[in-house]
């Protein structure tokens, strides 16, 4: 961290969620983050251009959206604020196919906000388009009830792009099959010649996965106290997340994981433990012996597995196994544990909650492809009348 003349804030660099973020403290604590120096230099100029424009003939939206953005900051946590920014920066204040950003506020009409998301989908995926647009809609809303932002209605009179509609369509997460669960079963309990497993203790956490369906930040944030061995189940209340820098006795700053409650109300939920999700939790009692502290540790201190070692461990699996695709990530193993449970008949509500859905709908639009088959199955029986 560089230091400005005083009253002048500060400049520095941040790691957050494997990017190197420049940025500048202001004195009054505000961050302003960028890639590049001259991309902070070019929001800061553009937060100064907000602050000397104050009635809504005279300021643009892009303005109004930044300052309501800076107001928020101290309220989200860190990463959660770069990304908004980002959004809002990539697709709203530089996005120049659909100049929104420059129409002053008394100018605004719902017609335009259309035109500016019809634009957007001629470049982006639905799910980025919808994070800008979700922001937005917040910033129009709250502009609405202090008078700055004529009513605009926008959640009955602009309507988002289809899927289809889109240019860039939404990646699917490969669904491992029943033949491919045990393929990967199979390469997980690998041993090398001294019987030890071949991918170490990470491994057993993939396992883990598969069959209860947890998130992956769920897995790593496990506690003794949320297991019950005796009744074969496990509470998911907490998941792991990426903290706030802080400043350490040096004056720079550092980055860490920390638990955070879990993602939605319908998150917090209790898992019926399977037998191989049960030698799991065992083998990981046995080998630390411990009955307390974090479940999957990589070492005798107690250290937890973070959600990256996970992930390169399941690369190496998937590389080496004999499944029918190579892409197989955690979040895979979590959808092929919804996928079997499904495809064997269990009710779509069960499997919503088990997964920790928020709602039954969503599972429905996760695993369409499942009931798209199963109807096919379910005419065939006409066949045999």
């Amino acid at each position: 961290m560089r230091k400005r003349k005083n009253g002048e804030g500060s400049w520095g660099e941040k790691k957050i969620k494997g990017v190197v973020y420049k940025y500048y403290r202001d004195v009054n604590g505000v961050y302003t983050y960028g890639k590049t120096d001259s991309e902070v230099k070019k929001k800061i100029q553009n937060k100064k251009s907000v602050q000397n424009k104050t009635t809504k003939e005279t300021i643009t939206f892009g303005d109004y959206i930044l300052n309501w953005l800076d107001s928020i900051q101290t309220s989200i946590e860190e990463p959660t604020f770069i990304s908004y920014e980002d959004a809002l920066y990539s697709r709203l204040i530089n996005f120049k196919k659909y100049d929104l950003a420059n129409v002053e506020l008394s100018d605004l009409k719902p017609e335009m906000f259309q035109e500016y998301l019809n634009s957007l989908s001629k470049f982006y995926a639905l799910a980025s388009i919808q994070k800008t647009w979700g922001l937005i809609k917040r910033c129009v809303a709250i502009g609405e009830i202090k008078n700055d932002i004529n009513p605009m209605h926008l959640q009955l009179t602009v309507k988002t792009p289809s899927e289809s509609k889109v240019a860039h369509k939404k990646k699917i997460i490969a669904v491992p099959s029943i033949e491919d669960i045990e393929l990967l079963t199979n390469e997980i309990n690998r041993k090398d010649s001294n019987g030890n497993n071949w991918y170490g203790n990470a491994a057993k956490v993939t396992l883990l996965i598969m069959y209860t369906g947890m998130r992956v930040s769920e897995a790593c944030a496990l506690k003794w106290e949320n297991v019950d061995l005796d009744k074969r189940e496990l509470y998911v209340k907490e998941s792991f997340t990426k903290s706030r820098n802080k400043i350490n006795s040096e004056n720079k700053y550092t980055y860490e994981n920390k638990i955070k409650s879990a993602k939605t109300i319908n998150s917090i939920r209790t898992i019926p433990l399977p037998d191989t999700a049960m030698e799991v939790l065992k083998f990981f009692r046995k080998y630390y012996k411990s009955e307390e502290g974090f479940v999957c540790i990589n070492d005798k201190n107690g250290n937890h597995y973070t959600s990256r070692q996970i992930e390169r461990t399941m690369e190496r699996i998937v590389k080496n196994s004999e499944c029918s695709t190579k892409t197989y990530t955690p979040h895979s193993l979590r959808h092929g544990y919804g996928s079997i449970l499904l495809s064997k008949g269990i009710d779509i509500k069960i499997v919503s909650e088990l997964l920790g859905h928020k709602d039954v709908s969503f599972t429905y639009n996760v695993y369409i492809s499942i009931f798209e088959e199963d109807k096919h199955n379910a005419v065939k029986i006409l066949n045999k009348l």
